[in-house]
């Protein structure tokens, strides 16, 4: 009985080991006995997006999809029988608005973000037709190393800037000392931690999502970081399908005027935007309109920080005009693709 006893307290012992080994491995185990360490982060400076997952030919699956209404029963592989111009002729109704919308939604691209604010995700994660979210948990692991993104307008005075990163060192002092008074406490710990504090998720969204968040995340009247990983977001597409990412726009952009304040639409000022217009479109909206004599976002110290080229607003817009032949080499080989 005694040894029967033993034998299974060793079995359950090593199933946790290998448990625990298991979590290390994949990722799953939290972070515990993290050293204090705090880092301040300029404006959107370092902020980290990869686009880790992606369908092999999205243009074949968008043209798959919208050839389908049409042939009878054995009509299969349409692909296969079409030259790579009419191909890329169905796909660019498609983007266009041309056809039925639902093919864009037929695949999906999955990105991992580090280093914007916690705000700034807050702001990203009310997406939710089509966009599913996994983020770093706040009570699941020790954040005494966890850097603060400072605004780029509180950087550029001395005097504040000074003043916001003395009072994370103190905040994270009284974080780090709150995890040393017992078990169970890293839930009630993160009530601590400001909104500033940097941030990592992951997201996936199918196209047709991407592009209607895109829409509105690219206007430059949401907060820094958050129109960041939207542009950040559309580099890493555009690297990889360059069609697919010139899709992707702010609003603005395509109705060729301001949309950040509407008008003198009084409705739509009751809800709209309580920053001066950027100037990526023209205005007419009068100055008593809007709150802030300033706007949420700079193009030019983004693109700076950034280390990208953010188009303006009436630069390379996709066109009907747009030809086979102009397509990147990239693009032009799935085109190609059997």
């Amino acid at each position: 009985m005694r040894c029967q006893a033993l034998a299974i307290w060793w079995n359950w012992r090593r199933k946790l080991v290998d448990i625990w080994e298991l979590r290390k491995q994949i990722g799953t185990s939290p972070s515990e006995n993290v050293k204090e360490e705090t880092k301040f982060y300029r404006g959107v400076e370092d902020i980290q997006t990869s686009l880790v997952d992606f369908p092999s030919n999205p243009y074949k699956a968008l043209f798959t999809m919208v050839t389908s209404t049409w042939g009878n029963v054995w009509c299969t592989d349409k692909w296969q029988s079409t030259f790579p111009e009419n191909r890329y002729f169905v796909v660019k109704a498609v983007l266009g608005g041309k056809s039925l919308p639902g093919a864009l939604e037929s695949f999906s691209f999955t990105f991992e973000i580090a280093g914007p604010s916690r705000s700034a995700f807050d702001q990203i994660a009310r997406a939710r037709i089509g966009a599913i979210f996994a983020s770093m948990g706040w009570r699941d692991n020790c954040h005494a190393d966890m850097g603060f993104r400072i605004p780029e307008y509180v950087w550029q005075n001395e005097k504040m800037r000074q003043q916001f990163m003395k009072k994370c060192i103190e905040l994270k002092h009284w974080y780090v000392d709150y995890l040393k008074t017992g078990q169970a406490n890293w839930q009630d710990a993160r009530a601590i931690i400001p909104i500033s504090a940097t941030h990592r998720w992951s997201m996936a969204m199918n196209y047709a999502a991407l592009q209607s968040f895109m829409k509105q995340r690219l206007m430059f009247s949401e907060q820094a970081d958050t129109v960041a990983v939207a542009w950040m977001m559309r580099q890493r597409m555009m690297e990889k399908f360059p069609l697919l990412g010139s899709y992707l726009r702010p609003a603005s952009d395509w109705a060729k005027r301001c949309l950040e304040h509407v008008g003198n639409d009084e409705m739509s000022q009751a809800f709209g935007c309580l920053f001066r217009c950027s100037g990526r479109w023209p205005c007419d909206v009068a100055s008593e309109k809007y709150t802030f004599n300033t706007s949420c976002s700079d193009r030019e110290t983004m693109m700076n920080q950034l280390g990208i080229y953010i188009p303006k607003g009436d630069e390379n817009i996709p066109s009907s005009e747009d030809s086979f032949s102009s397509l990147a080499i990239s693009d032009k080989n799935l085109f190609c693709a059997q």
